[in-house]
């Protein structure tokens, strides 16, 4: 399990359509671990469900909220998994490690990724792009630092 530290987003904007949140501008997500820094671009147009936590558990944590850097973690970790520029555990720890940079402890965070290695790991591919997401995201750099 690794982490990766320094998470920025450039501020961006969506909509609501049906159950699904539409990006409307491109942004950048960067964030590294300590040796190599990368950057993805999301694209206008991206389309996500959010986090995919079940409403019995909004309580503990929400899918969507206002916060756009919050939003950013699940929407990279969709994009990631959609395209498989990075291999699906690498997606899962910069979604842990984004979230807990987004204000969530450590227990939340590692619960959630948890939830995602349960029952999610079946949707990680291109063959389970569905939403087409592999097409709105691009890796910039991978720098070293």
């Amino acid at each position: 399990m690794a982490s990766y530290y320094n998470f920025n987003v450039t501020p961006f904007t969506w909509h609501k359509m049906n159950q699904y949140f539409i990006i409307e501008n491109d942004f950048l997500i960067s964030l590294d671990d300590k040796v190599n820094r990368y950057t993805f671009r999301i694209k206008k147009g991206a389309m996500t469900d959010g986090g995919s936590i079940p409403k019995a558990f909004q309580w503990f944590a929400k899918g969507w909220t206002d916060d756009y850097r919050y939003n950013s973690a699940f929407l990279l970790h969709d994009a990631l998994y959609g395209s498989e520029i990075v291999h699906r555990e690498i997606a899962d720890d910069m979604l842990r490690s984004a979230l807990r940079d987004c204000g969530l402890s450590r227990f939340k965070a590692s619960t959630i990724c948890w939830c995602v290695n349960t029952f999610a790991e079946g949707h990680y591919g291109i063959m389970n792009d569905n939403l087409d997401i592999r097409e709105y995201i691009e890796l910039v750099s991978i720098e070293h630092t």
